[in-house]
């Protein structure tokens, strides 16, 4: 609350009294410090913290200098017994009464190149429908930030022109200048009519779903856009609260901030944002960043603009390294980078901005003037203004009244004006020769960054003002349009900002020495004189604040920076959330652990989590056993911790059996043992599943539809554990305490609730039931019981139940058509959810497995190919890439006509180093698929293929069971294995087909129509081998007629290829079969088989 003076009545006299001791006292001060104006000489240095301010003085100066402070003081203690009604513009005015100098009427003087520069990207951009990223670095004063700012003059009224800012105080605020920016978009958007802003909602809730997450902490505007009336999902009646919420943050993160970049770029168009001070971004900022121009799927005209200070960007900084991370992406990912540098002015264009600001009847003058500026400058924009402004302002220019023109001494200037290292020193010296008030009021507003609310300055001033000043304070109301008159301060809408970081920079360098007891005071009154909710706002502003000027390391603000590390956590600002936990954990005193228990273990457990997520295991270790090893904390305080440790060896050191073990013996010392004799584990296993198997069958349906959450957070930490043992089993291969883990899991859910991994549990029963039992009616059960789940409650893995419930489950008794559906659906809840993994697997089964089983035109699989490598590079999904690549590869072969060896699964994409596939079964199981497929469809003798198919077997089906791939790789292989049969004769063919062509006539009873007539082309295959041919003549037909109205066009061109066959074998219909295999011909022509429709053409 600001403090109101109260209106005394006191006579004429007396004010006139206090008016002359004002004066008096001001122009004393001015003299005192008028002579140290001094121009300013730029030379290079690395690195903010090398400057240096060397001022060389005047004789004036050095006289002003040695002048007694005796009488100033007395001055001082006059004036405070003066009341001040307000502060007049009066003080800020020059010395002698001048007209004020235009700086507008130059415009953008001698930058005609640079605004060219970003026309063109600009007009590349509209025309090709790339996105852009421009860099535009120079030295601070360079003009960066103006000549950006130019092109919101020139985008149409459907575009958006928005600026974000990093702020020097405030460097590890996390994503602060991103959020600014869509904070601007989102108010933007509120102002448009009830309409679009419900359509607007519409497509945000399709993609974020009904509930923004963690970006309500970033982005507080974008609340009231989402949280319109009739948003929620009805179909949703419940949460699950998560163990581990950190657990694909960053990928939750990425996604959010692509999807609301592409609603938002499609509802203003052209969206260009600009990010100014990218060398004061943090790395999670930069991150972002990132993310937004490498979203291959954004095809809406995006621009993104980073301006940085040339002079603190090095080759060890943050930006630098992002710049050549994003140097080496632009091609893959599709973006325009341009980096452009602005450099100083030279002596011409200095004479152009003179001549705009101080037009003179005598251009020796002009060209005299401008070289000098350029000497004390070294040509630098904003410095050259700023010495303009000095000379301006000390009287060192005249004005002709007569003839409008302006004229000066220039040997006065030359001997007056000496150099200094730095702009902020003249700065300095400008501000302090302003009025007490103003000069306390400057430094209270730099600590609160690069922009604030009068509120907010209000709240500092009338709590901490006073302590500043000698009088009584004036209202900040008063004050602040004499900052903004006078060019310091500029108002946008409810906020005031510097009008360049250097007068930041010297307002701050007023508080000298006392600088960070200053920061400490005002980051105390923020902290406890805002609301909850403002301070949530600004947590981390004000958490630096205090930081930066605790230095006497005060333990009460131990909670504080716990609250700061919590929210970067939650926002998935890791590196953050490390170092505000760092620094409550070198707040706290032994004393801590019985007076503030939690605060003290939260934040160790905070501390260690993000270290960990930042790749740092040691640190989380250390951060682990400082818990671990205390005694006074109970088993459940320590499980966080402890499954910190299981995550580290599972995860990041990639130690399964280690991380496996380590799981069991947690689960055994809360109560949860899995197996007595591990020797025997595997039968248990077996029983286990059985009997789980029988007794979840039993349940009425009514059982799963009343089921409610846990509640017991023990239990909640058994499940995580159980999930982490199952995961850890599988990728070590022990199928027995895989069995076990899924089976307990199932258990748990039936005997005490839902937790988070119920859904997965249930789809993995499912699969068991197949894969063990041979049950597909339990596992159909089973999976709609776990998609139930997903339906009734959030917060449970749902791209990993609907990918595995689908992909080893319903698609062997539904058709397969289903899953394009299915697979956007996942993706978008593992994207949502951050799910990397099966997000990943998602998008394979989505671009290449489902439209390569149902015989999509290949060309249209190999155009999505690049986009989702480099999406698995981005995330470094390792097992991804290679199984990109396996399949990437086998589609090349097959459709392109160059080349040479088409049946050999090698090429430009992959080629096989035998040792990527080693242990890696997945990969195996895939390497087995493509160089089949390459086999089968490339060699001209099936008998070929056979003799594989032998010799491989059911090794895809026993590497990966209940993979809906086996379908089609088991189909092929019986094609092969009937068409040798009938041209050797030979029994051992035969018999292997008819294997599988009873497992196909088994899972034909079933809804899935291409199982269904894979069944029944066997059959005709079968029936033609014992020379049934009137029978098989019709199953022929009729396996055609389903595989035509489903539209799979490889296997429209392999059934006719094989009708032809027995046409021309069997009946000796020459015409008939001479007709099947034009239709061959050209069914492969058109799914893309390029090589094989040569193959029969020469059949012809």
């Amino acid at each position: 609350m600001s403090l109101e003076f109260s209106e005394r009545k006191e006579d004429d006299a007396s004010s006139r009294r206090s008016d002359a001791l004002l004066s008096a006292d001001s122009k004393q001060e001015s003299h005192v410090s008028s002579n140290d104006q001094s121009s300013v000489a730029y030379s290079s240095y690395t690195s903010f913290s090398k400057h240096t301010s060397l001022t060389v003085l005047t004789s004036g100066t050095l006289q002003a200098s040695r002048r007694s402070q005796a009488d100033i003081q007395s001055r001082r203690r006059r004036k405070q017994k003066t009341e001040i009604h307000c502060t007049t513009a009066r003080e800020f005015k020059p010395k002698s009464n001048l007209p004020p100098l235009d700086f507008g009427a130059a415009g953008l003087v001698g930058r005609d190149k640079e605004l060219s520069t970003l026309k063109s990207c600009y007009d590349r951009m509209m025309k090709k429908g790339k996105k852009e990223l421009i860099l535009v670095g120079g030295l601070s004063g360079s003009g960066k930030s103006s000549i950006i700012r130019s092109m919101e003059n020139d985008i149409p009224v459907e575009g958006l022109f928005v600026e974000g800012k990093f702020d020097m105080n405030t460097s590890n605020e996390p994503y602060s200048g991103v959020a600014t920016a869509f904070d601007i978009i989102c108010r933007k958007i509120k102002e448009a009519g009830p309409e679009t802003l419900a359509d607007l909602r519409q497509e945000l809730q399709n993609e974020l779903g009904d509930k923004p997450g963690m970006l309500m902490y970033l982005i507080p505007e974008i609340n009231d856009i989402m949280l319109g009336e009739n948003s929620a999902d009805e179909s949703t009646v419940g949460s699950i609260e998560r163990v581990d919420e950190t657990e694909g943050g960053v990928d939750r993160l990425r996604f959010a901030f692509r999807a609301l970049a592409r609603v938002f770029s499609s509802f203003f168009s052209p969206l260009i944002l600009f990010l100014d001070d990218l060398q004061w971004a943090d790395v999670s900022s930069l991150q972002v960043l990132d993310y937004l121009v490498s979203d291959t799927e954004n095809e809406n005209p995006l621009m993104i603009i980073g301006s940085y200070r040339s002079e603190e960007v090095d080759e060890n900084s943050l930006l630098h390294n992002k710049m050549v991370a994003l140097r080496e992406k632009t091609e893959k990912f599709h973006f325009q980078m341009t980096e452009l540098m602005i450099e100083s002015f030279s002596v011409s264009n200095i004479e152009k901005l003179v001549t705009a600001v101080l037009p003179s009847l005598r251009a020796d003058h002009i060209v005299g003037l401008a070289a000098l500026c350029h000497k004390r400058t070294l040509g630098n924009p904003f410095f050259t203004i700023e010495f303009l402004k000095m000379l301006h302002f000390e009287g060192m220019m005249k004005f002709d009244q007569t003839t409008k023109t302006w004229y000066w001494n220039l040997s006065e200037i030359r001997k007056e004006t000496m150099s200094t290292a730095n702009v902020v020193v003249m700065l300095e010296q400008h501000l302090r020769k302003l009025p007490e008030q103003v000069q306390a009021l400057l430094q209270c507003a730099a600590c609160l960054g690069s922009s604030f609310s009068e509120p907010t300055i209000d709240l500092v001033w009338s709590v901490y003002g006073r302590r500043l000043v000698e009088t009584k304070t004036a209202p900040v109301s008063s004050l602040l349009p004499l900052l903004v008159a006078d060019d310091i301060f500029e108002k946008s809408e409810q906020q005031y900002r510097w009008t360049h970081d250097k007068l930041q920079e010297a307002a701050l360098s007023l508080s000298g020495s006392l600088r960070d007891t200053f920061q400490l005071d005002i980051g105390k009154t923020l902290y406890y004189g805002l609301t909850k909710e403002q301070v949530e706002e600004d947590l981390f502003t004000i958490v630096d604040l205090i930081n930066n000027g605790n230095t006497s390391k005060r333990p009460e603000f131990a909670a504080v920076n716990l609250r700061a590390a919590e929210k970067a956590r939650d926002i998935s600002a890791f590196q953050a959330a490390s170092e505000y936990a760092s620094e409550g954990i070198s707040l706290l005193q032994e004393t801590d652990w019985v007076q503030n228990k939690s605060v003290s273990l939260n934040l160790y457990t905070i501390g260690a989590e993000a270290e960990l997520l930042l790749g740092n295991v040691d640190a989380a270790e250390r951060y682990r056993d400082v818990v671990l090893s205390r005694s006074d904390l109970s088993t459940l305080e320590m499980l966080p911790l402890q499954i910190g440790k299981a995550k580290a060896l599972g995860d990041v050191e990639l130690k399964s059996k280690e991380a496996l073990e380590y799981c069991l013996s947690l689960l055994k010392n809360h109560g949860c043992r899995l197996t007595w004799v591990r020797p025997l584990a595997l039968p248990q296993a077996v029983a286990s599943l059985i009997r789980t198997v029988k007794l979840a069958k039993a349940k009425p349906h009514s059982f799963y539809e009343e089921m409610k959450p846990s509640d017991d957070t023990k239990l909640k930490y058994i499940g995580y554990l159980l999930s982490k043992a199952a995961y850890n089993a599988y990728t070590a291969g022990d199928t027995a305490m895989y069995l076990l883990t899924t089976v307990k899991l199932v258990d748990v859910t039936m005997e005490s609730g839902v937790n988070e991994f119920s859904a997965t549990a249930f789809t993995f029963l499912g699969v068991m039931s197949v894969i063990v039992l041979q049950d597909y009616e339990a596992m159909e059960r089973f999976v709609n019981i776990a998609l139930g789940m997903l339906k009734k409650f959030r917060g449970m893995h749902a791209a990993e139940s609907i990918f595995v419930g689908h992909q080893l489950g319903l698609f062997w008794v539904k058709p397969p058509e289903m899953g394009r559906v299915v697979a956007e659906k996942a993706i978008l809840e593992g994207r949502r959810e951050g799910d990397l993994v099966f997000t990943s697997w998602s998008i394979m089964q989505h671009v290449i497995y489902l439209p390569y089983t149902t015989g999509r035109p290949i060309q249209t699989i190999l155009e999505g190919c690049p986009n989702i490598l480099a999406e698995f590079e981005e995330t470094k999904a390792g097992a991804h890439i290679l199984c990109a690549k396996n399949y990437y590869q086998m589609l090349l072969n097959l459709n392109d006509p160059s080349c040479e060896n088409p049946s050999v699964h090698i090429g430009k994409i992959y080629t096989d180093t035998k040792e990527e596939h080693k242990g890696n079964l997945v990969h195996l199981a895939d390497k087995v698929i493509a160089e089949g497929e390459l086999v089968f469809w490339n060699e001209e003798d099936y008998e070929v293929t056979a003799k594989r198919a032998l010799k491989v077997g059911e090794t895809h089906a026993k590497i990966g069971p209940a993979i809906y791939l086996n379908q089609i790789e088991s189909f092929h292989r019986a094609v092969a294995l009937y068409a040798a049969a009938i041209k050797t004769k030979k029994g051992k063919y035969k018999r292997a087909a008819n294997k599988i062509r009873k497992r196909m006539a088994t899972l034909a009873q079933y809804e899935n129509n291409t199982i269904q007539y894979y069944s029944v082309f066997l059959t005709a295959e079968h029936l033609a081998s014992n020379k049934k041919l009137k029978e098989a003549s019709m199953k022929y037909e009729q396996a055609l007629e389903v595989a035509g109205k489903l539209g799979h066009l490889h296997h429209l061109g392999l059934l006719n290829e094989r009708y032809s066959d027995f046409l021309k074998r069997e009946l000796l219909s020459g015409k008939e079969s001479r007709y099947r295999l034009e239709q061959a011909i050209g069914y492969y022509r058109e799914w893309g088989a390029v090589h094989k429709a040569k193959a029969l053409e020469s059949r012809l």
